[in-house]
């Protein structure tokens, strides 16, 4: 299950959208970056109705362990402060499914990969030698979700996905950077499609914690 090229290219579009509002001297590549990040991630738990052509089935409740994240970026500065990147992320995390009207369970796990864009407010220098900078985003984008128990699988493809994000980050020297921060991060509430015209409607949500390095070019 992958984002598909539409998708890329949708976002690839609205980052320079965004960064139209400067010059191409603006934007250049001294003002670019690349960055990778990884950590904690708490997706929300979920109840929601499992339907069979049209009738009620089973009523299943999502649990859901702590999982991780993994993610990339590139992006630039666009004008004093600000900076715009387009970001790849994946989420994963074991949760175990209870049929809250016949007490059946099972284990399983929930996938998510998005393409988003995301915008920086990024604080001024903080700090005896000035290597402190605070941060605050948000982003909005695309998400493929997958949820699998019991053989089965469940998949929300390209789902509307939106996140805000608030961190800091300490720069080593001109060119390295490390960085934390938290995020919330949620999709639109969709219907995920299953086997033999199995679904249910449900959204997915988490909050992550991330740490991670930036490389200026």
């Amino acid at each position: 299950m992958e984002l598909t090229p539409m998708t890329a290219a949708l976002a690839i579009a609205a980052l320079a959208g965004s960064a139209g509002i400067v010059s191409a001297q603006d934007f250049s590549l001294q003002n670019s970056y690349f960055k990778g990040f990884g950590g904690a991630t708490w997706p929300s738990d979920q109840d929601t109705t499992l339907i069979e052509e049209g009738e009620q089935i089973a009523l299943p409740s999502f649990d859901h362990d702590t999982g991780y994240t993994l993610g990339i970026a590139v992006g630039a500065t666009v004008m004093p402060n600000v900076t715009v990147e387009l970001e790849y992320a994946y989420r994963k995390s074991d949760f175990t499914v209870r049929d809250r009207a016949e007490g059946d369970q099972a284990d399983g796990d929930t996938t998510s990969k998005s393409l988003m864009v995301n915008a920086l407010y990024i604080f001024d220098s903080m700090g005896p030698t000035g290597a402190i900078q605070p941060y605050l985003g948000a982003g909005i984008g695309a998400a493929n979700v997958e949820k699998s128990a019991g053989g089965q699988d469940f998949d929300g493809d390209r789902l509307l996905a939106y996140q805000l994000i608030g961190g800091v980050s300490y720069k080593v020297n001109p060119k390295i950077s490390l960085f934390a921060e938290g995020r919330w991060f949620q999709t639109e509430s969709d219907r995920f499609e299953g086997p033999e015209d199995e679904s249910f409607d449900g959204k997915f949500e988490t909050f992550d914690l991330l740490v991670g390095v930036t490389f200026a070019f």
